[in-house]
């Protein structure tokens, strides 16, 4: 690491390093090498094959790094604390539905993984049941899906928006990444979680039961998160609704 780097970020697994013109996502030396591989090639797949904007990623092995061109703007949160912007719900919900209108990328598919994420974890066996039940009973569909979608991981760069954090990008239907959107959302903006699931369902057109029949699902998904356990009661209360 040079000394002309300067930290700008701690997410939840790395520290963000902006030298240069160029931001630079540092991941600790215990972190698998395939998962890096993993997120750069997700993200290039969607940057290359849809028109979202999203920076392009270089992964510098030997360093452990993920190389990024650097954006001078904030998160889509700043703006609202910094800016007291009001439209920043209207313009996640819209960056999201813009999501959906892409398919059959080289990507995972939602149901296999978490079938297989759900069955290989130390969950208890009632969780298991119901997660693997509420899977079962939702359309498998191929739409992209960003599964980790917040108003941290959009970024405006005067005057557009980018969206960042593809390392869960999935093909799915879009009510599970509506459903998780929502469980984080409750976690750290509480107060907009159901203002966001009733603009979403209205400007989407989906039904509001499907969604709210995978907020179980997804809150016990996000209890296998490594950053999930300050919130573990709270999640489970949403498990088991």
């Amino acid at each position: 690491m040079t000394i002309k780097r300067q930290l700008i970020g701690t997410g939840k697994m790395a520290k963000i390093y902006v030298d240069e013109g160029f931001a630079f996502k540092v991941f600790p030396d215990g972190y698998p090498s395939e998962w890096l591989v993993h997120e750069v090639n997700v993200q290039n797949e969607v940057r290359t094959r849809t028109n979202i904007l999203i920076p392009e990623a270089e992964l510098l092995t030997q360093q452990r790094e993920i190389k990024m061109t650097y954006l001078q703007g904030g998160t889509l949160a700043d703006r609202m604390r910094k800016e007291k912007y009001k439209g920043a719900l209207e313009d996640l919900v819209e960056l999201q539905l813009s999501i959906y209108q892409y398919e059959d990328l080289d990507l995972p598919q939602s149901h296999e993984t978490f079938e297989y994420q759900i069955r290989e974890s130390q969950l208890d066996k009632c969780l298991k049941e119901k997660g693997l039940g509420i899977l079962q009973q939702i359309d498998k569909k191929h739409l992209l899906c960003h599964y980790d979608f917040h108003f941290l991981n959009i970024l405006y760069d005067e005057p557009n928006y980018y969206v960042i954090d593809w390392g869960q990008a999935k093909l799915g239907n879009p009510i599970l990444d509506i459903a998780r959107t929502y469980v984080v959302l409750k976690q750290y903006a509480q107060r907009l979680a159901n203002k966001y699931l009733q603009l979403i369902v209205s400007k989407g057109a989906f039904k509001l039961e499907e969604v709210q029949g995978a907020i179980p699902l997804m809150a016990i998904l996000r209890l296998l998160d490594a950053d999930a356990s300050d919130f573990q009661a709270q999640l489970l209360a949403m498990a088991q609704t």
